[in-house]
């Protein structure tokens, strides 16, 4: 929490990229996991079911509507005012 807070201060305050993770690297208390840190805060980790959810609309629900229009995808148009 005192990384994170600090590492707040230094971008709202200082504008200043974030530096939460760089903190966190050099506290001596996080050097039991810093080989998995890394891994730990890979971001695909926190998705869920997002990309199935995504491929599952797309099928079900985009597909059907691709196939209705088949014949018009890929048209130009141009439009002047």
């Amino acid at each position: 929490r005192v990384h994170s807070q600090e590492a707040a201060r230094t971008v709202k305050e200082k504008g200043l990229p974030n530096d939460l993770i760089p903190r966190i690297k050099k506290d001596p208390i996080f050097e039991p996991i810093l080989n998995e840190l890394d891994t730990l805060l890979d971001p695909t980790s926190f998705v869920g079911r997002a990309p199935e959810q995504v491929h599952h609309f797309l099928e079900r629900e985009v597909g059907p509507v691709r196939a209705l229009w088949r014949d018009k995808l890929g048209l130009k148009t141009e439009l002047k005012v």
